[in-house]
């Protein structure tokens, strides 16, 4: 049986689970069957993946999707498709501080991870799509990012006798190439785009040896002293939700307090997914968790679910950067 934990009795046992001696601690027996619930991976199976009933998944659609994903004719040159800024081996990130726009000159956002986005409520770094259908639709559109025309995208598909097949045994009920049914398959095929099991994974299962002594004080830390499971909770370790942390490319409490609300990313595969934060400005790991222990009281208008002030010791440090390579 599953339990049941509201959010004020978790931020409770977030500050219980927090009192730790030393970076070798080890989590507390009493409540690791509490974290187990939280974060415990669900079915992953192709019948459990959630799915709208306007588009259910299935492996002919699911196939065609993974092909359009790959597919440059979605964009107006010819020159790039969904992979360019989500690239399998990267966690499907493309690496760079800011993906590269179609004029070479606009600043577009960091290329988010697209791992587990059948689970999410909301996409986007400003979580404006509410499906997978919505995102996929808007980088076609994009000026700066596909600048697909749909018409033209439907003429070149059309054009290919492979193609026309496949739509035909993906949408039997519609057998033909529209706007719907191409976002419909991509969407499908995002929904598959689960991170593979990690040791974290046999940690929260029950295998207790499956983290090191190290590992499980960095886990202590991140659903304790260090706050972080207040927005990275559930097994994508993401709440989903927007918040201002700050990330404004200065240290300022005016800048700070300005700073734009962004989507808790999940952590799922994070050291493939390097730069870090929307605009990609921190390189590293190290980087991120120096950015929390700078944020202060006077910003605000950060998000109350941060930990301010934050301290660590360096042993601490070590031991938390130690757990988030247990995603991986």
């Amino acid at each position: 049986m599953r339990l049941s934990v509201t959010v004020s009795s978790l931020l409770t046992l977030c500050f219980q689970f927090a009192q730790i001696p030393t970076a070798h601690a080890e989590p507390s027996p009493d409540l690791m069957p509490v974290w187990r619930d939280i974060f415990m991976r669900p079915d992953t199976s192709l019948a459990a993946i959630p799915s709208p009933t306007a588009n259910p998944l299935t492996p002919a659609k699911i196939l065609l999707g993974g092909k359009l994903f790959f597919d440059t004719r979605l964009s107006a040159d010819n020159t790039r498709s969904c992979a360019t800024c989500h690239e399998p081996a990267r966690a499907f990130t493309d690496g760079r501080q800011r993906s590269t726009a179609i004029d070479g000159k606009t600043q577009l956002l960091n290329a988010p991870s697209l791992f587990n986005l059948a689970w999410a409520k909301n996409l986007f770094h400003d979580a404006r799509a509410s499906s997978l259908e919505d995102q996929a639709r808007q980088p076609v559109n994009h000026p700066q990012e596909m600048a697909g025309s749909w018409s033209q995208i439907i003429d070149r598909l059309s054009a290919d006798p492979a193609m026309t097949a496949e739509f035909q045994d993906a949408f039997p009920e519609e057998p033909v190439i529209t706007q719907q049914n191409i976002i419909a398959a991509i969407a499908a095929y995002e929904r598959t785009l689960i991170s593979p099991k990690t040791r974290f994974d046999r940690f929260i299962a029950g295998d207790d040896l499956a983290l090191s002594a190290l590992e499980q004080a960095g886990f202590r830390l991140f659903v304790g002293k260090a706050g972080c499971i207040s927005c990275h909770s559930g097994w994508r370790l993401s709440d989903g939700k927007v918040h201002n942390i700050g990330t404004v490319g200065n240290n300022s409490p005016d800048a700070a307090n300005s700073a734009p609300r962004i989507r808790t990313p999940g952590l799922r595969h994070i050291a493939k997914t390097a730069p870090y934060m929307h605009d990609g400005s921190l390189p590293t790991l190290q980087r991120v968790m120096a950015h929390y222990l700078k944020l202060r009281q006077n910003q605000i208008a950060l998000s109350p679910n941060l930990v301010r002030p934050l301290r660590l010791s360096d042993a601490e440090k070590d031991a938390l950067l130690a757990f988030l390579r247990t995603l991986d």
